[in-house]
């Protein structure tokens, strides 16, 4: 259970035009692709997330790579094996659920050891991995209680263990923390990254939400209806997003008609926003002769006194690490996150001046509807 040895055996994934199709409800011969020709790679030892609203195809693409579904072609490799035929108990692939599926009839040992028994190990070489893997998740002293007895985060941990016990070569995560609270899962998420760097292992990590493939990740893969829209590092999507759509789902933005775009070239735009010209980045799927917005992020509209911006307080709110401002710029509602909290004494109502922080600005194609 050393962590040299784990990153020694660390192996990478490989998708290859992975396709998988299901047949369209009410049509008698129509397909609907939940994966459409989607290649992407894991290096050894990478966190990678699949990240993506409820059907874009993350969690088909997910069991695919368990063996829970077959593709209707395309190939998976796990490290230098060819696994796409292959069935889930001969891929050396743990995984853990959104449910946990702890055994309750079960000890937290028992539940753990599971299945190295099935591996027929002997008593000895169980007794020494359970303890180990128990010791590492920090939770031998449950080790004689049911899954009933213990807590939610406790649980985590033992399917957890469980996942990890018999080396695999690749951990699969299937929305692992979708069923606890707010703070309990931050907590858990960090606790999970500190562990799956600790032992190494590569992993492929599910989830809808952005706060989770942030702050766990080496890189997000973000999903739509099937296909790759873009993949990064967390950082890279959300100042550099493809889309409105990506920047709507990554983290809160404002999104802005332009007055006019007069160029787009080399990844910048020079456009006219509320009445003031300006150069700002673009995405590279952006043209002049396209309907495209300004991504603004809250916390890059900056009230100052300077402020080339007036606006107006619409509304007001406080969540403690900032404040949350509703405004009205040229007759569009902006929000602003002030994390200074120097204007703590604002007020609905009130005329202000803002300015933006415009390397931060992005041109981004418009949605003609943003499902989110």
């Amino acid at each position: 259970m050393s962590e040299g040895k784990k990153n020694l055996g660390a192996v990478g994934v490989e998708i290859r035009d992975l396709v998988k199709t299901f047949p369209a409800y009410g049509q008698k011969n129509g397909e609907v692709f939940a994966a459409n020709h989607v290649s992407l790679s894991v290096e050894p030892g990478e966190m990678v997330t699949l990240l993506g609203p409820s059907g874009c195809g993350k969690t088909t693409l997910l069991r695919m790579v368990a063996g829970f579904l077959m593709p209707s072609s395309g190939e998976i490799r796990i490290g230098d094996r060819e696994v796409t035929r292959i069935p889930p108990n001969k891929r050396n692939v743990g995984m853990m659920f959104q449910s946990y599926a702890l055994f309750p009839h079960m000890t937290v040992y028992d539940n753990v050891a599971y299945g190295l028994k099935l591996k027929h190990m002997g008593k000895p070489e169980i007794r020494d991995r359970v303890r180990a893997i128990l010791q590492l998740m920090q939770i031998e002293e449950y080790a004689s209680r049911f899954p009933n007895e213990i807590s939610g985060g406790q649980q985590q941990r033992v399917a957890l263990a469980r996942a990890v016990v018999t080396e695999p070569s690749v951990l699969l995560f299937d929305e692992p923390l979708s069923n606890l609270d707010a703070k309990l899962r931050e907590y858990m998420r960090e606790e999970l990254r500190k562990i799956q760097k600790r032992v190494g292992i590569t992993s492929l990590y599910v989830t809808h939400d952005q706060s989770d493939a942030m702050a766990i990740s080496d890189k997000v893969i973000f999903m739509r209806s099937g296909t790759i829209e873009q993949t990064g590092t967390a950082m890279e999507i959300y100042a550099r997003p493809r889309n409105q759509f990506v920047a709507g789902f990554i983290g809160k933005a404002n999104f802005v008609r332009p007055d006019a775009v007069h160029s787009v070239s080399g990844g910048q735009a020079e456009i006219t926003l509320l009445g003031r010209r300006m150069t700002i980045g673009a995405s590279e799927e952006c043209g002049s002769e396209k309907s495209c917005v300004v991504m603004i992020r809250p916390e890059d509209v900056k009230i100052s006194a300077e402020g080339a911006f007036r606006a107006r307080i619409l509304s007001k709110a406080y969540f403690g690490q900032y404040i949350r401002h509703s405004l009205e710029i040229g007759g569009c509602e902006i929000e602003q996150m002030d994390f200074t909290q120097s204007n703590a004494a604002l007020q609905e109502g009130d005329e202000i001046t803002v300015s933006f922080v415009t390397d931060s600005l992005r041109l981004l194609p418009g949605e003609d509807k943003m499902e989110i």
